[in-house]
């Protein structure tokens, strides 16, 4: 095999990494740079709503500047594939750490400080992580954590529903509809916390999640099982019960109460075991080797892939002005605020929205316990209705029932484009909806439970559906 069949654009790859669920992960050399890099392929969903979600999701995840995030150095796109070019993190990941041995108290404390700090910088982007499981935290040679994956696993899953190791990091505002928020993520901090402690998941039982429990008030079961743990500080004890609370509104609604808290548990332990995560996580550590192992490179990504990070337009119009002449400028200035006059004045006439509704993707296997009446027709009823009471009188068209009919739209392009999905697997269903509007891009998911009764699921879905178009 040449080394142009083992490049995708301008990196070349050197050996497979990582193959599972959520894609497969290579090193990679970027000779441009001359460093090594890890390069994530997914396969990209064939709804266009879905692989914009992708794209949209990888970018977030690329502007994110920490120590303790990997950071995404680049994007690149082909029909079928996207591949993630990312910092490469020599080590092991915590999941294949966590079946390997039972970690101490004091490294499991670096492991959530480190997060902390992490869901900190995220938070400054207003980027929400959603999928926080121990496979997405990586140990690095130093005994330290970087977390990766910013909801990229979850936006390119083409089944549309949580990974196996995803119903971990599944919270009670996920299966409720609510918003996700930093507090969604410091839920999932807190089963992390309570794994690494108890080696056992916190609302999992017979090897699957429990959602009963999950959304259960009282929970007595968590705090019981980790006082019993010898070498527990109380604070962490208690850290942990206020993060696993079911309303976010009880949950420490911010990162620096967090790393207080695990500040003071730290202090109370040995300095001697400050070192424990390396040492404990050293003889897992990945094997280095130069050994190419045979590589599958879709070939339409190796051979037509291109970037699908986009340049920063304000510093170069910024620039342009810039070399203008100023009464050119004054001109310009002059035009834009009569332009602005103008869209004022015909943005305050009211004109139906323009909305395409494409097909939704529905797959309901062969659950006895979802509600009868739930078919697409219902589906896309609900979501009509929910569209309607959020944007009034509307032109639509596509997968829906005839409504009012404005010759004046009928040949326009629409306004917003929605496409919904709703997919069960074993344990849950996942409904998915996205709203288009030219390159702007949003979506929402919800978790519902199959045997929750019909009104529950019609709130559920009429409520994510209006939250995404309020």
């Amino acid at each position: 095999m040449s080394v142009s069949d083992n490049s995708i654009g301008p990196y070349h790859i050197v050996r497979l990494i990582k193959s599972g669920g959520q894609g497969q992960v290579y090193l990679g050399y970027d000779g441009r740079l001359q460093r090594q890099v890890a390069i994530k392929i997914h396969q990209l969903p064939e709804l266009r709503a879905a692989r914009k979600q992708a794209l949209a999701e990888a970018r977030k995840a690329s502007r994110i500047n920490c120590p303790r995030v990997v950071q995404v150095y680049d994007l690149i796109e082909s029909s079928d594939h996207l591949a993630i070019v990312m910092e490469y993190v020599p080590g092991c990941d915590l999941e294949e750490l966590l079946r390997r041995c039972r970690l101490e108290v004091a490294s499991a404390l670096t492991v959530a400080t480190d997060i902390a700090v992490a869901l900190a910088s995220a938070r400054q982007q207003k980027v929400v992580h959603g999928d926080l499981t121990a496979a997405n935290v990586l140990v690095n040679r130093q005994g330290r954590v970087k977390l990766t994956d910013f909801g990229i696993a979850r936006a390119v899953d083409d089944s549309g529903l949580p990974l196996a190791g995803s119903y971990s990091a599944l919270t009670p505002e996920h299966l409720q509809g609510g918003p996700l928020d930093v507090r969604t993520d410091l839920f999932a901090l807190g089963c992390l916390l309570f794994r690494m402690l108890t080696g056992e998941q916190a609302f999992f039982r017979d090897g699957r999640l429990d959602t009963q429990l999950l959304l259960a008030e009282h929970r007595p079961v968590l705090t019981t099982r980790l006082v019993l743990e010898a070498g527990v500080p109380p604070e962490l004890d208690a850290l942990v019960s206020h993060l696993l609370q079911k309303s976010p509104v009880n949950r420490p609604d911010n990162t620096h109460t967090v790393r207080r808290e695990l500040r003071k548990a730290q202090q109370q332990l040995p300095l001697a075991q400050c070192d424990s995560l390396q040492r404990q996580a050293r003889p897992y550590f990945r094997q280095e080797s130069p050994e190419d192992i045979p590589l599958e490179i879709p070939v339409q990504l190796r051979e037509r892939g291109k970037s699908a990070l986009k340049g920063s337009w304000p510093r170069s119009t910024g620039k342009w002005l810039k070399a203008l002449r100023p009464s050119t400028r004054i001109a310009m200035g002059a035009s834009a605020l009569v332009a602005l006059v103008i869209v004022t004045v015909l943005a305050m006439q009211v004109y139906p929205t323009r909305v395409h509704f494409e097909a939704p993707a529905l797959s309901l296997g062969h659950h006895r316990e979802i509600p009868k009446p739930i078919d697409q027709q219902w589906l896309m009823d609900k979501v009509v209705s929910a569209a309607e009471a959020e944007l009034g009188s509307m032109q639509v068209s596509g997968a829906v029932r005839p409504r009012a009919y404005y010759a004046e739209l009928a040949a326009a392009e629409p306004e917003l484009v929605l496409s919904v999905s709703l997919r069960c697997s074993e344990a849950l269903c996942l409904y998915s909806i996205s709203g288009a509007r030219g390159e702007e891009f949003d979506y929402r998911q919800v978790a519902i439970a199959p045997n929750l009764p019909e009104e529950v699921w019609a709130g559920l879905i009429v409520q994510s559906t209006r939250s995404l178009l309020e």
